[in-house]
């Protein structure tokens, strides 16, 4: 147990020990989350246009056909968006685990190489939440809630390996979900705890920030309008740099946790200094296995 504890911190710092390092690496949460707002935006203004009290006054008889079509599409694109910016993620933090110097381009190409996979893999966890969402509708009260988050709580920890999975070993899909549970079997207590850690550390910054907001707020219709929108701003600002430095906190420790499932290492490969800079990125070859 002790072992446990101490490995899980080492791979919690190692996550924010490669973000202070590198911060390119807050690049896919950021893409990723302002790809999902657009896509949101874009069905908002598309349901707004089909709808009866649409822009134009009217719409198809069938809209309400057509608003779960797009929200079908909508949904599944969302989680492929978040799915392709986590697989990038992981493949750029592999290899700086690795010791190599991997840019945002690297991470995009090692997703884009797996974008088939990626692709169905999307396609099954949209339909998988749908189902849960389903379920708990149809039971509905306290005890739908809780078939739902136990639903949800055992596919996440069945799947939390299934990306690294995906891009570094030559499985499909569905195979890809019974390996990704025998790793997770392997690393249980490290990947709780580490995953528990983050999360604390995550969540606390997001509470401060909400504390701040609820400051500024105070402060707004107290009168002192200016530093209440001020304190407001930088509440938001705040919040949003937590959760970007949370998503790539978690997706780096995915990919920590992964590469010492399959290698037995946690501390970063660290190359000396005069190769750092000389050494030109490569992604990782897929379907090969971790050094």
């Amino acid at each position: 147990m002790p072992g446990t504890f101490s490995d899980s911190w080492k791979l919690t710092k190692t996550a924010f020990g490669l973000i202070r390092q590198d911060k390119a690496l807050l690049v896919f949460p950021f893409i990723a989350g302002l790809a999902i707002l657009g896509v949101l935006a874009v069905f908002i203004l598309g349901a707004l246009f089909v709808s009866p009290i649409g822009f134009f006054g009217g719409g198809s008889p069938d809209y309400q056909v057509l608003i779960v079509l797009m929200f079908l599409a909508v949904y599944f694109l969302c989680s492929f968006i978040s799915i392709y910016a986590t697989a990038a993620l992981v493949g750029a933090a592999t290899m700086k685990l690795n010791g190599q110097q991997p840019t945002a381009s690297d991470g995009w190409r090692v997703a884009r190489g797996k974008i088939g996979k990626l692709l169905v893999w999307s396609l099954i966890t949209a339909t998988v939440g749908l189902v849960i969402q389903a379920v708990s509708r149809r039971l509905g009260g306290i005890g739908g809630l809780l078939v739902a988050g136990a639903a949800g709580a055992s596919w996440s920890v069945l799947t939390y390996f299934v990306i690294p999975v995906l891009i570094f070993e030559n499985e499909r899909a569905w195979a890809s979900m019974k390996r990704s549970g025998q790793i997770f079997v392997t690393t249980f207590g490290r990947s709780i705890v580490s995953n528990i850690v983050v999360g604390l550390i995550i969540g606390a910054g997001i509470f401060a920030a909400f504390i701040l907001g609820i400051v500024g707020i105070v402060y707004a219709f107290g009168g002192h309008s200016a530093l209440g929108v001020v304190l407001v701003g930088a509440a938001v600002a705040v919040g949003t740099i937590f959760l970007l430095i949370g998503s790539a906190a978690e997706g780096i420790l995915r990919a920590a946790l992964y590469r010492y499932a399959t290698t037995g290492k946690i501390d970063p490969d660290l190359l000396p200094n005069a190769y750092q800079t000389s050494m030109p990125a490569a992604a990782p070859v897929p379907g090969a296995p971790l050094p």
